[in-house]
């Protein structure tokens, strides 16, 4: 239940709190006055759509916070719970948005993305718009309003069918994503093993080419490099005047006089160091010269394997040895993989197999169960109908067949017959405006009594009637209020002085600024209200109106005796 709302900077209200209780509530005002703001207001309270354009002008945000009392709402402090966000009876639900168009959620203090919070909303309050009846015409609304009208139990039966759907249709797709991978395997397998015997043949290792691309180049300059190499040979060791042997006879040249001073002993050793050295490399240079190879079969070889390896580097996008080598491993587990699609094809054609017959079983479940629903529904509309002022209208749900789905294998269809006599018709052909709205409420005092929400709002759903039948109207909103909380925003007397509680929305200018406010109504403020609706001479207004408050507890017991 909702005990109290704090708006701040919400369209023409600037900031205001009000409190709530249990019973009706009614807010009139005249039009234009900002009725529908609250219910704006409540809307973005619940999770509705952020926008901008509800925060007042010249502020940069807005704010909406409601308190509720969760005592007769067991599935909200269930879930508070379970998330450890509770905090006993009380949860505090705020909503801020930004002129930026940014918008925040909050549970007792804890920010929450939108569609957490939207679990918490759900369970506390639904509203019902004044143009809601109108979904009446939409045949494929009324399955919903059907089961609405439902207990635990059903609801459960309704949530079983929607996850065994999912459970098969996701089941069913998968095996048919499956089914085309198989009709195309054959001709993929077949492209996958020429390029698996292909690199595979090929014996790549990784960083070869490298390797040949610098024994190629000995090949193709081979006569110039056994030149070099020689000529270098022989100049250092090998020919008429070597640089060996000239380093050696100036050792020799240095070694009696290296006694004498340290710079010559220090020459003689770096002589011997450049000698050795020297000798080294001639040795090096004679290696080299004696394994120059000038096979020809080799180097033809050579140029093959490059030839081989730069063509399947181009096949495969310029990919090197090593890539090439990873992807004939990619080639051989997707041909692995292909290998056990028939097996994979078996085991989910007997899943999907077995997930349809448990939805068959579940949904037939829920048809025989809206079958019963609907037989029940049908007498509870026409008891209310008939609380309604439209005694002897018959109604009556059908089932017909649909394409399965998560909402099971039938949909519905509402027709009524408004007078005695007359065939059933679809109730989208031949309802009025005014028995639209009744036949919207009459759902709503039907659902009222199920588990279910512990708060309804009803926005000018009165649209389209008057006289007895708007009486009747709102003491069918007073009797759902017994059952649960009821705020209405409303044009007519009738419903205003039947309400627990009443209160006053109006316009203000203070010279700068318009803003609306709203007060709660007793004593001769609400008679003075009753009476603007009623119209007409102030003075025999007023006293309609205390007549028609003295009569509030009469109507009460009429409603009591009537259900």
């Amino acid at each position: 239940m909702l005990l109290s709302l704090t708006i701040r900077n919400i369209a023409l209200m600037d900031e205001m709190q009000v409190d709530f209780s249990s019973g009706l509530h009614v807010l009139t005002g005249e039009t234009g006055a900002g009725k529908s703001i609250l219910v704006d207001a409540v809307t973005l309270l619940l999770g509705g759509r952020a926008q901008k354009e509800l925060i007042r002008h010249g502020e940069e945000k807005a704010r909406v916070e409601g308190v509720f009392d969760l005592t007769d709402c067991p599935a909200a402090l269930n879930l508070l719970k379970e998330q450890e966000l509770d905090d006993g009876n009380e949860l505090i639900l705020s909503r801020d948005i930004t002129v930026q168009g940014r918008s925040s959620c909050r549970v007792n203090g804890a920010l929450l993305p939108l569609s957490q919070y939207q679990q918490f909303t759900a369970l506390l309050m639904d509203i019902h718009g004044q143009h809601e009846h109108q979904s009446l015409m939409d045949e494929k609304r009324h399955l919903g309003f059907l089961d609405a009208s439902g207990d635990d139990a059903h609801r459960a039966l309704l949530d079983k069918t929607r996850s065994d759907f999912e459970a098969w249709h996701a089941c069913a797709r998968s095996l048919e994503k499956l089914k085309k991978q198989s009709e195309s395997a054959s001709e993929r397998m077949e492209l996958l093993r020429i390029r698996q015997k292909e690199l595979k043949n090929a014996k790549l290792v990784p960083g070869e080419e490298e390797e040949l691309a610098r024994e190629r180049d000995r090949f193709r300059y081979a006569e110039k490099i056994e030149n070099g190499l020689r000529e270098a040979y022989d100049s250092v060791y090998n020919g008429a005047d070597p640089a060996v042997e000239a380093i050696r006879t100036a050792v020799s040249a240095l070694s009696p006089i290296e006694g004498l001073d340290e710079a010559y002993a220090s020459l003689r050793a770096r002589l011997d160091e450049m000698y050795y050295e020297a000798e080294d490399i001639g040795l090096t240079l004679r290696d080299l010269l004696s394994s120059l190879d000038s096979d020809p079969d080799r180097a033809e070889a050579v140029q093959a394997r490059l030839d081989l390896i730069r063509r399947l580097s181009r096949k495969y996008g310029g990919a090197t040895t090593g890539e090439m080598a990873e992807k004939l491993k990619e080639i051989e587990k997707e041909l692995a993989g292909f290998e056990s699609l028939d097996d994979d094809l078996d085991a989910l054609t007997r899943q999907e197999k077995t997930l349809h017959a448990c939805y068959e079983k579940t949904a037939a479940e829920l048809t025989a169960a809206r079958q019963a629903l609907a037989r029940k529904f049908e007498q509870e509309m026409e008891i209310q109908l008939r609380d309604l002022n439209m005694a002897g209208t018959k109604f009556q749900v059908s089932l017909p067949a649909c394409a399965p789905g998560p909402s099971g294998n039938e949909t519905a269809a509402f027709q009524i017959a408004p007078n005695r006599g007359e065939e059933m018709q679809p109730l989208s052909k031949i309802a009025s405006g005014g028995e639209l709205s009744r036949l919207m409420l009459a759902i709503k005092s039907v659902a009222a009594k199920r588990e279910g929400v512990p708060s309804m709002i009803f926005d000018e759903i009165d649209t389209g009637i008057s006289g007895r039948a708007a009486q009747v109207v709102g003491e069918k909103m007073a009797a759902i209020a017994r059952e649960r909380q009821v705020l209405c925003v409303t044009h007519l007397q009738q419903i205003a002085a039947l309400a627990d509680h009443h209160y006053l929305v109006e316009k203000s200018f203070d010279g700068e600024r318009t803003r609306t406010r709203l007060t709660p109504l007793t004593g001769e403020a609400r008679v003075a209200e009753i009476a603007r609706m009623l119209g007409g001479d102030a003075d025999s207004a007023r006293k309609h109106a205390r007549e028609m408050l003295k009569g509030k507890e009469s109507a009460e017991f009429s409603v009591q005796s009537s259900d």
